[in-house]
């Protein structure tokens, strides 16, 4: 389905314009389309998904036990989820 006549939120565009300006992108849209991409792919394949390193920021990973490391994907599972629904307003 090809749909480009999403109605937003001003407060959402107002954030989908400072990360486009972060992240280099040229628009909201591409930014809307970025962040979208990237929680979308961290909620169905983890957070080690392949991701375009050029639209997404770097973020250092830290060294955990296996137990820490457990509770911490089950926590990212929602978590993708939370932050959309977050920048989307809902």
């Amino acid at each position: 389905m090809y749909d480009n006549k999403m109605r937003l939120s001003q407060d959402v565009l107002e954030k989908a314009e400072q990360i486009a300006s972060q992240w280099g992108l040229k628009n909201s849209r591409a930014a809307i389309e970025a962040v979208f991409r990237k929680y979308a792919d961290d909620y169905l394949y983890g957070r080690n998904s392949t991701i375009n390193p050029a639209i997404v920021p770097f973020v250092p990973h830290q060294r955990v036990n296996a137990q820490s490391h457990s509770q911490i994907n089950s926590a990212n599972d929602h978590d993708a989820l939370d932050e959309l629904d977050d920048l989307l307003g809902l």
